[in-house]
């Protein structure tokens, strides 16, 4: 056993390059398995910790209007409660001092800092809010460039009026700034009197249920608390349902997950393609030797243990080089998606299961993918292993081969001849290596296919909403005043008034489940609108003929889930009226985000005959002569402005421009699409390696036939560019082959992404554009990988080479 570990360690140390591309191309791998599931384990085990930490509510109620804290003891003694807690969110005006532009912000009062019960907000750094003084949010701070110490200017009721930061806070449940959410402050009590917020008053319930807890008991539960509320004449602006064990941005991970977790374990299999092609390369070479020690005694199980323990060898070194790597990559990574959702990262941390997984596979996939041929290798008699030259190929026998030759021939110079044919002389290899290349390109091509789509789908979502800003206010506003103000700026060209209104849908008797988690809300639009039409799927949209009827548009997700269909009826309840509407249609709609209020259609002109409230505006919607992002939010600032100037206070979160949203839906993308791209470059990567060192092998394989191409007068820039035009032909190969394939695998792929991402399938564009990148950018990682290989033979001399 002596001897033959020597033999091992010579093995290794003879081909150090060979030694070096295997150990490089397993560490590859082995980094993608153990970044992908470390990343993927600490943001989900993170993000629930720290959900679960922040107490949270079952149930989440938005009123549209401040409720007595008196009400909380008649809440708290309805069947199923276990507590209630409040706090009141109100959008503000700021800026800091000096600065003559308002912002629009949230102010959130909780009576209590101290003794928060649900939904629990931290201290960051600095102090709780006192009275005067106010804490900003952590992502708030971040991307306003606000922090302890600035001092910031409010319009109250009583005059414009100066609180300095004191505080940064933690809030479980706000929307990152990039993907669309406010900047929010927090202030005690006493400070809201300065903006008039009633004392002993309320705007948002946070309630838990008794355990063991079930979706459908804090259904019921919030459907009794409502309906208490609205007996006291208090309306319910949305609804959130939150599971207490599971962080609610977890459905934005959950489909990208699992896309990340195969491309990771398909990363490790392809890297194990080197280790296959290493080791039948090495064995053929060694036939000989394999002959001498069976000739000494030899059995086939220690010939193939000696090889095994080699392959085993620099599996162990490729884990050692890549664990540490991983694990630092997976913690950062994690880090900087845990941060776009506001929770702490804490100190370094890692996954058992991704280290798990690295010594399983980094140990176990190249084994088995060298036990094919090193069994071959050991299986050989002795005869045949000593009568090998170790030069033996496929090439030549089949009816495929001779037009390969044949085309060669009559369509080629002999040197591009040469290389097509030496493309083909190992066709298990050539499979193996495009094998590689041809999935590095499926991953490039896909990933550009879904920006494609993305741009597609956000493009359509933007001609079917033809207008350019819409308003929301806080409370509902006269339409001839907002009139008389949006018309003043030159830039509009047209508007419309909508209506929203809380309800209550049913079918036979029970309530609707929705897919937005924020519930549904009534939006009434004129039965002729001509600023917004959303996709279709089935049924119609509204007509100039549906005005005065009980008709209105759903969901798809809704519909889905409740088994609805075009043509049935349906009851909605808004506050005592309750009464039968038909679905005319339903629309797919972008979600954008996990937190939505989910919109049914109704004509406005129905909904102002049964509350008889004929000039109220929730909404307008304005179309107006803005071109592009930058002429867009001038214009949504000058109407902020002529707003604030008639103290007519806009909702924060209602408030939209067209531009924006696309922004914003793009960025919830970023971070996804950057973690699986840089996952394409790294199987672009173990391609190039493996393609480098399939050329090396052929390299040595043909040693001798380039000594008797030297010994003819073949020069060394004709043997150098018969191994690059291979390696070129290999990449033009499996760009060609990946291109239909990624085609056909694009629009799934982009479907279930949207799904997943926007809450709604993609419309699908293949990016043709990409396809001619990828041709350069594989052509470039061709000419890489073949041209240390190419240089190699042109330094084998012609003693050497027939000696070899």
């Amino acid at each position: 056993m002596h001897t033959l570990w020597h033999k091992v360690r010579a093995d290794l140390w003879v081909s150090k390059s060979r030694s070096l591309l295997a150990v490089i191309s397993i560490a590859a791998g082995v980094f993608c398995v153990g970044t992908l599931f470390g990343m993927i384990d600490l943001q989900l085990g993170k993000m629930d910790a720290a959900h679960r930490q922040s107490a949270p509510s079952h149930i989440n109620l938005m009123l549209r209007t401040d409720a007595d804290l008196k009400l909380l003891m008649a809440i708290e003694s309805l069947p199923g409660v276990a507590g209630v807690d409040t706090l009141t969110q109100l959008t503000v005006q700021f800026r800091r001092p000096g600065e003559a532009e308002w912002h629009l912000a949230t102010l959130i009062v909780r009576p209590d800092y101290a003794n928060q019960r649900f939904d629990k907000t931290a201290l960051h750094k600095g102090e709780w809010p006192a009275r005067d003084h106010l804490a900003i949010e952590n992502l708030s701070a971040t991307f306003a460039g606000l922090g302890i110490g600035d001092a910031i200017e409010f319009q109250t009721a009583g005059g414009n009026k100066t609180l300095p930061v004191t505080g940064v806070l933690r809030h479980p449940f706000v929307k990152p700034p990039k993907f669309g959410g406010q900047v929010h402050f927090f202030t005690d009590m006493a400070t809201a009197a300065s903006f008039v917020v009633p004392a002993h008053s309320f705007r948002q319930l946070l309630v838990r249920v008794k355990e063991p807890y079930s979706a459908e008991a804090a259904r019921a539960v919030a459907t009794n608390i409502r309906a208490l509320l609205g007996d006291n004449g208090i309306a319910v602006n949305a609804t959130l349902l939150q599971d207490p064990e599971k962080h609610w941005g977890r459905p934005f991970l959950a489909g990208v997950n699992q896309v990340l977790q195969i491309m990771a374990l398909a990363a490790l299999a392809l890297a194990s393609v080197l280790i296959m092609n290493t080791v039948s390369a090495h064995i053929t070479q060694q036939t000989d030797q394999i002959g001498v020690m069976k000739a000494l005694g030899g059995s086939s199980l220690t010939i193939a243990m000696l090889y095994l323990s080699e392959t085993g060898l620099l599996a162990l070194l490729a884990i050692l080089l890549a664990a540490p790597l991983a694990l630092l990559a997976a913690y950062y990574s994690s880090c900087h998606l845990l941060g776009l959702f506001n929770i702490a990262c804490g100190g370094f941390d890692f996954s058992p299961r991704a280290v798990l997984y690295m010594l399983l596979g980094g140990l176990l996939v190249p084994l088995l993918a060298a036990l094919g041929p090193v069994w071959r290798g050991a299986a050989m008699t002795v005869r045949v292993a000593i009568a090998s030259y170790g030069l033996g190929a496929d090439f030549g026998y089949s009816r495929f081969d001779r037009i390969i030759e044949w085309l060669g021939e009559r369509l080629l110079p002999t040197l591009q001849a040469a290389a097509l044919g030496n493309l083909f002389r190992r066709k298990a290899r050539l499979l193996l290596t495009q094998g590689v290349l041809i999935i590095a390109g499926l991953t490039f091509l896909v990933l550009s296919s879904l920006m494609a789509s993305l741009n597609l789908t956000l493009d359509n979502e933007m001609a079917r909403s033809r207008f350019s800003v819409r308003l929301g206010f806080v409370q509902d506003q006269p339409e001839q005043k907002v009139s008389d103000i949006v018309r003043s700026l030159p830039a509009t060209r047209s508007l419309e008034f909508w209506q929203r209104m809380p309800m209550e849908l049913s079918k036979n008797g029970a309530a609707l489940r929705q897919q937005g988690s924020l519930g549904a809300q009534l939006l009434a639009l004129p039965a002729a609108s001509t600023l917004y039409q959303p996709l279709i799927e089935a049924g119609r949209w509204l007509q100039t003929e549906d005005a005065g009827q009980h008709v209105l548009v759903l969901s798809a997700d809704t519909a889905v889930l409740n088994g609805i269909q075009v043509g049935d009826s349906l009851d909605m309840a808004m506050g005592p009226v309750k009464q039968s509407w038909r679905v005319v249609g339903i629309y797919r709609w972008l979600a954008g985000s996990n937190f939505t209020v989910e919109p049914v259609y109704a004509p406005l002109e129905t909904l102002r005959d049964i509350t008889r409230r004929k000039d109220a505006a929730s909404f307008v919607l304005l179309d107006a002569a803005v071109a592009d992002l930058a002429e867009e939010t001038d214009y949504l600032r000058q109407l902020k402005q002529a707003f604030q100037d008639h103290a007519m206070q806009l909702d924060v979160y209602t408030t939209q421009s067209k531009w924006q949203q696309r922004q914003f839906a793009r960025n919830q993308f970023n971070p996804v699409l950057g973690t699986l791209l840089g996952l394409a470059c790294m199987i672009a990567a173990v391609g190039g390696i493996g393609l480098s060192g399939v050329l090396a092998i052929n390299v040595l394989q043909r040693t001798r036939e380039i000594g008797v191409l030297r010994a003819i007068g073949a020069p060394s820039g004709a043997v150098f560019r018969l191994f690059l035009l291979e390696g070129m032909l290999h990449g033009i190969m499996a760009w060609s082959l990946s291109v239909p394939l990624a085609y056909l695998a694009a629009e799934p792929v982009a479907r279930q992404l949207g799904k997943t991402m926007l809450g709604m399938a993609l419309d699908f564009a293949f990016d043709l554009k990409a396809v001619f990148y990828w041709l350069g950018i594989v052509l470039v990682l061709a000419f890489l990988a073949s041209y240390w290989p190419a240089m190699k033979a042109t330094r084998l001399t012609v003693r050497d080479s027939l000696g070899h």
